[in-house]
């Protein structure tokens, strides 16, 4: 059985949240753990300044012990919430820094889960959130970026230009997703250059053959971010993959900046994951 793990804020998170994590471990056949994500070392949150850094504490008069007292509840909440509608799953409270802890978990997991707006900033924050994008650049397994409510999932859109990136993140996938082979899926390639020939098209026809049972193929010329988007836009039924998020210069499907935007901007789950 596959092993997932969920990051959640313990001071903020909801219903629908937990609902989503729950779903998409279903769907991979997994076993779900949720990383209780407390920070009560709020000093080891900094924000820099021009004069120097300023920490959680010195912003906000809620002491440490109210804090703790608030994770303590929601902790119970939580726990309640998964009994009460018979959910099976492991819950881990971790009380240093969110993003130190969730990553050093990735490289003993399938899969990491994360809400879209998930942020420990004690600043207004950036969109998508620093921690967001700290996962996506470091984690040592596949992110899958969910938004608040994940509805059921009716289509599966893979990325792809060629690269071993993108087919990379497109195997994973379906490795760790073995039990949607009836699912449909549109392959989405985005032309780079004068090419218009999808790369080793036989091949990519040959190994999504063997996983899925109806495959349609699609071509589009322009920035990838404004195609992906218009494709996605109006549906939340669908899951998207995409390979490499900020670890090298070299040509990725699309650059981080438009990663970044299908982040803000869409409303289904993306899968992304690193060689």
């Amino acid at each position: 059985m596959k092993k997932i793990i969920a990051a959640v804020n313990a001071l903020s998170f909801s219903e629908q949240e937990l609902d989503s994590y729950k779903y998409i471990a279903d769907k991979a056949r997994g076993k779900l753990t949720i990383l209780f994500l407390e920070n009560l070392a709020g000093e080891s949150i900094l924000q820099p300044l021009e004069t120097g850094y300023i920490g959680y504490d010195a912003l906000f008069a809620e002491s440490a012990k109210a804090r703790q007292e608030k994770a303590d509840s929601n902790r119970k909440k939580l726990v309640r919430y998964f009994q009460d509608n018979c959910m099976e799953v492991t819950v881990r409270s971790l009380s240093g820094v969110p993003a130190n802890e969730v990553l050093k978990e990735t490289r003993f997991a399938d899969l990491l889960l994360i809400k879209n707006t998930t942020s420990f900033s004690v600043w207004q924050d950036s969109n998508p959130p620093l921690f967001i994008r700290e996962m996506l650049t470091d984690a040592q397994c596949p992110v899958m970026v969910l938004p608040e409510a994940t509805h059921y999932l009716r289509e599966i859109i893979f990325t792809y230009n060629g690269t071993f990136s993108s087919m990379f993140a497109i195997r994973q996938f379906t490795q760790l997703f073995d039990g949607l082979s009836g699912t449909p899926v549109k392959v989405v390639h985005i032309v780079e250059g004068d090419d218009k020939k999808v790369p080793n098209g036989r091949l990519l026809k040959e190994y999504l053959g063997h996983h899925y049972e109806e495959v349609t193929y699609l071509t589009r010329e322009g920035r990838a971010s404004g195609e992906l988007m218009a494709l996605t836009i109006h549906g939340e039924n669908s899951v998207m993959t995409f390979g490499a998020y900020g670890r090298s210069k070299a040509s990725r499907f699309f650059h981080r900046s438009d990663a970044d935007c299908l982040l803000r901007t869409t409303n289904i789950p993306l899968f992304i994951t690193h060689p």
